[in-house]
């Protein structure tokens, strides 16, 4: 990874394996701290979601903690570039569910188009770095997944 090294620039952070790294300015880490698996920084605010359903707004992280199965319905309404990180701690686990005619890609597989597809967490620790919507309101793609995650 390339360090920001502009004189001008003092105190940059950048992500690496789960890691926040700063420098000075000069290039050189001067400092490391862990974070917790699957989550990243990336200036969106978090959500712990306690409760077993959540409605997702763009441009947001979340955290299902709940004993019970959480789940998180992406928005119907969404522009390319908008994300959604969902990270699990609860031994419930999470579920990404969708509107009509939404769907979502996970490598080479894609859920069933509507209210019938989802993404599902098999480990209370499974995270998705982020979806990103690259259709507007209705198709996501998911990059940066933690765990082995159900495609329905």
């Amino acid at each position: 990874i390339r360090f920001f090294s502009s004189a001008n620039v003092a105190g940059n952070i950048a992500t690496v394996n789960n890691a926040i790294l700063t420098t000075d300015g000069s290039g050189v880490p001067s400092m490391t701290t862990s974070l917790p698996p699957g989550i990243a920084i990336q200036g969106l605010p978090l959500t712990v979601i306690s409760g077993t359903s959540q409605s997702a707004s763009v441009n947001n992280s979340y955290v299902s903690n709940n004993a019970s199965l959480c789940t998180i319905t992406l928005p119907s309404t969404a522009v390319v570039g908008d994300t959604i990180q969902v990270a699990g701690l609860g031994a419930g686990g999470w579920k990404v569910a969708q509107n009509a005619s939404q769907l979502i890609y996970l490598g080479s597989s894609v859920t069933t188009t509507g209210t019938g597809g989802s993404l599902a967490s098999t480990n209370q620790y499974d995270s998705i770095t982020y979806l990103r919507c690259v259709v507007t309101n209705t198709t996501w793609v998911c990059y940066g997944v933690q765990g082995n995650i159900t495609v329905t």
